[in-house]
Order: C-alpha cells, then sequence, then structure tokens
C-alpha cells in the first residue's frame, strides 16, 4: 500500500488562547482522506494537540492558515529534501500558490475534495503538477470525513459542517475569496446521519454562519434543530452565527432545545465607522438601532451563552474606544470575549487596500507571517500609534479578566441563561482566554503603573 502523510501544522504561540478546553478536530484533512482512493494507507498528525515527528511516507499533503504557514514550510522541506513529493493547500496557499511552491513540490488552490483523486493518480503515473485547481463543489456529494484517522482522546468537543461559503464580504475575512460569495448547504438527511456518528458529547458546527443569510437558510437551520430535538440527539452544540440569530426567537427556542449552549457572534465593534469600513452592514444597522442589548438578551434568555467577538484597532478608532467598549460588553451581558486586531490576511479586501496604500510594515515574507495570527498589529492605524492599540488592548482584557469581574459575569451568565452546561461552557473559554492574555507579551509589556488612568475618561 503507498503511505499517505496528512498533516496541519501549528503556530507555535497558538493565537487566541489555550487550545484544551477548546479543541474540536479539523475536518479538511479527514476530508481529504475520504476521497482518497483504498489502497493508501493515512495517517493525520494534527499538531494543534500533539507534536510532529517524522513519519516515512509516499506522499505528504500539507494545510496551512497564514500564521501557521511557516511551520507549514518548515515540515514540506523536510520531506521534499528526502525526495518524497510533497502537496500544500488551504487558504493561505490558495492566495499565495507561487510563495508556497518554493517549499512544495505542488499546490491546490481552492477546496481540494473535487481534484484530489486525480492529484494522486498524477503521483502514482509519476507526473505530479505544479498546481491543481479545486471548483466550489455541490455539497451534496461530499463524503463523510475520516474521523477514524483522529486520536479521537485529544478533542474534548467533535466537529460538524453543514455548510460552506459566504455572501458578506467583510474587509478582514478570507471566507469569501476562498469558499465563495454563493451559500451552499448539505443535504439535511446526510448531516443527520453523520452526527449521530460523532462520539464526543459537545460538538462544535463549524459553519461561518449556521442560520445562513435568507428565510430559506434559517427553514433549513429550523429544520435541522427540530430533527436533533425530535430524533433524541443529546449533545452539546457551540456554532457561530449573525447578530440576526438574535431576533428570531423561534429559531433561538428551537436551537436551545436541541442542546446549542453557546453562540459565537462577531459584533466587531461599536464605533459605526469601524463597523462601515469593514463591510459590517448588518451590523450597523443594528448598532445605529441599539438593537444589540436586545439581541443579546434574546438569546442568552432561552439558556444560550454568548461569545461576542470584536476587532479593535481599524483606522476609524482611536484610543477613546477602549474604554466605551469595555463599558458596552460589562453592560450587554456579553459572557465570553474574543478581541482581535484587524488583521490583513492575503485575499482579503484589507490586504489589497494596505498593499496598495504601501502600509504593510514588514514585507519580509514569508518570515513575517509568524505575526499574521490576530494577535499582532502588522501595520499603523490612522488615529493611534501602535504602543497605543497595545496598552488599550491590555486594558481591556485586564479589567474583563480580573478575578471580581469574572466572578460577576459566571453568576450573571448562570441567572441569564439558568444554564449550568452553558455557563461551565462560558467559564473555560474564559479561562482559556485569559491563560492566553497573561501569558502573552501584551500583559508583560504593557500591565504598568498607571494604565487604567490613560483610557477611563
Amino acid at each position: 500500500m503507498l503511505r499517505l502523510l496528512l498533516i496541519n501544522p501549528s503556530n507555535e504561540h497558538k493565537g487566541l488562547g489555550n487550545i484544551k478546553a477548546t479543541a474540536w478536530p479539523p475536518l479538511n484533512l479527514p476530508y481529504l482522506a475520504a476521497v482518497t482512493p483504498e489502497h493508501y494507507q493515512i495517517e493525520i498528525i494534527d499538531e494543534g494537540v500533539e507534536p510532529f515527528l517524522f513519519r516515512e511516507a509516499d506522499i505528504v499533503g500539507i494545510t496551512a492558515f497564514t500564521s501557521s504557514v511557516n511551520r507549514a514550510y518548515q515540515i514540506a522541506q523536510i520531506y521534499k529534501k528526502k525526495g518524497i513529493p510533497t502537496v500544500m493547500g488551504g487558504i493561505h496557499v490558495s492566495m499565495m500558490p507561487e510563495e508556497a511552491l518554493l517549499f512544495c513540490d505542488a499546490v491546490v488552490v481552492g477546496e481540494a475534495e473535487g481534484v484530489w483523486p486525480q492529484l494522486l493518480k498524477d503521483f502514482e503515473a509519476g507526473h505530479l503538477q505544479r498546481q491543481y485547481h479545486g471548483s466550489w463543489a455541490d455539497l451534496k456529494d461530499l463524503p463523510e470525513p475520516r474521523r477514524d484517522l483522529l486520536h479521537k482522546h485529544h478533542y474534548r468537543w467533535g466537529s460538524l459542517l453543514t455548510s460552506r461559503g459566504c455572501p458578506m464580504n467583510c474587509s478582514f475575512c478570507s471566507v469569501t475569496a476562498f469558499n465563495g460569495r454563493r451559500f451552499r448547504r448539505r443535504p439535511l438527511d446526510s448531516v443527520i446521519k453523520e452526527l449521530k456518528k460523532i462520539p464526543q458529547k459537545m460538538v462544535v458546527l463549524t459553519d461561518d454562519n449556521i442560520i445562513g443569510y435568507g428565510q430559506r437558510d434559517r427553514d433549513w437551520a429550523y429544520a435541522f434543530f427540530s430533527r436533533i430535538v425530535e430524533e433524541g440527539i443529546k449533545k452539546y452544540f457551540f456554532t457561530q452565527v449573525s447578530i440576526l440569530f438574535g431576533e428570531d426567537k423561534d429559531l433561538i427556542r428551537m436551537a436551545a432545545k436541541a442542546g446549542v449552549k453557546i453562540v459565537f457572534i462577531g459584533l466587531e465593534s461599536i464605533n459605526p465607522k469601524t463597523l462601515k469600513s469593514y463591510n459590517k452592514e448588518q451590523n450597523l444597522r443594528e448598532l445605529s438601532h441599539d438593537c444589540y442589548p436586545d439581541l443579546i438578551h434574546n438569546i442568552r434568555k432561552e439558556g444560550i451563552a454568548f461569545l461576542g467577538a470584536f476587532v479593535l484597532g481599524g483606522d476609524e478608532d482611536d484610543r477613546t474606544v477602549f474604554h466605551p467598549t469595555l463599558e458596552f460588553i460589562k453592560s450587554s451581558g456579553i459572557d465570553v470575549l474574543q478581541i482581535s486586531k484587524p488583521t490583513p490576511l492575503p485575499g482579503t479586501q484589507l490586504w489589497e487596500t494596505l498593499q496598495r496604500e504601501g502600509r504593510i510594515l514588514d514585507q519580509k515574507f514569508p518570515e513575517a507571517w509568524d505575526e499574521y495570527r490576530l494577535t499582532k498589529l502588522v501595520f499603523k492605524p490612522k488615529q493611534m500609534s501602535i504602543e497605543e492599540v497595545y496598552e488599550g488592548f491590555t486594558y481591556l482584557r485586564k479589567i474583563f479578566y480580573s478575578r471580581t469581574e469574572t466572578l460577576k459575569r459566571t453568576v450573571n451568565t448562570l441567572l441569564t441563561t439558568k444554564s449550568l452546561v452553558a455557563t461551565l461552557i462560558s467559564y473555560k473559554f474564559n479561562a482559556s482566554y485569559r491563560r492566553g492574555f497573561l501569558s502573552s507579551d501584551h500583559y508583560k509589556k504593557y500591565n504598568r503603573p498607571g494604565l487604567e488612568s490613560r483610557f477611563i475618561p
């Protein structure tokens, strides 16, 4: 049998937090394994939960985000130097294929499942091509991912995909460039069938927005959650939705009944100018009508915790953005906080704009990609110094993650959601982010006397 090794590399900094409480299996490599012919012996290494150790192989496939691509290049070189054909794919490689080809033998641009069998045929015939271009396939033919190849004991959460693509085009997001602007759903029956096979009690729905982008998509989501209830599937779910989820009370109730315990929602900012610059039109509408607090409350009162994500430090922000954002987070009842910096990932509008304006600070690529992990600023915003942004992040997170605020927030989560499970999940997520913050360069460098006085009016 031919030996295929599939690798998911990890940036050593791990980005936004400690992975132990939130680890779930990547699905991209198990999907590739599912369309691999039977005469291959397949092994998957996920460096997010286990260290990479050299394994013998006949062909190697490596995926990578921008933040982990240098690690991917390092591993690719190990195999390439031994004469073992090495293929790379994923979002970063799809946006920067010529760069990736400096380190590997072949690249896949776009979704790989449709071209992977042909790539392997070419490999076996001895004429592997330099580039393969995958299409945005109809998901009705998507096979079940090979979860049996993953080391299940590493993951507290299972993972399940029901859709791909996004018609929105947020300026800092590369999903549209990679998965297309057309929202594609899998057939409901196949999703339910696959869900029943996932061994973990807790499951992440990996969709960028499980409720989709119109009434037809909301109806699908309602039917999905209804089937979970009807068939007695007893699991807890973490999923990503848009803020519009808070408008549909019937859908919220059904999702809660099905076991949804926490939702990730990108609020991004409470600065209207920033939302406009991010192309977050639906968020801007809700914010301008002062709907955020009510929509958050609608979700939490049904027993679902709210993970609010913010992207602070853009060109429309100044140093006054941090304190009002903190006050909003505290007053609105957000249970878990994720804040990141606007990062110009290749393929995004933000990347194109900053490159055109010559504002990317470190152009020494690929080495500079290590800084593209959402916690570093790789350009100077128009209204703040980089140091002011780092100080503002330190100020906001120092207060949010303080013991007093954590205790108050945990009690509030329990009293509002009336769900011990949602409260425990929220607490663990916050603890993960807190550990990441306390071990960060930000905390070590900018947590100095008088920090609060620089931001409190």
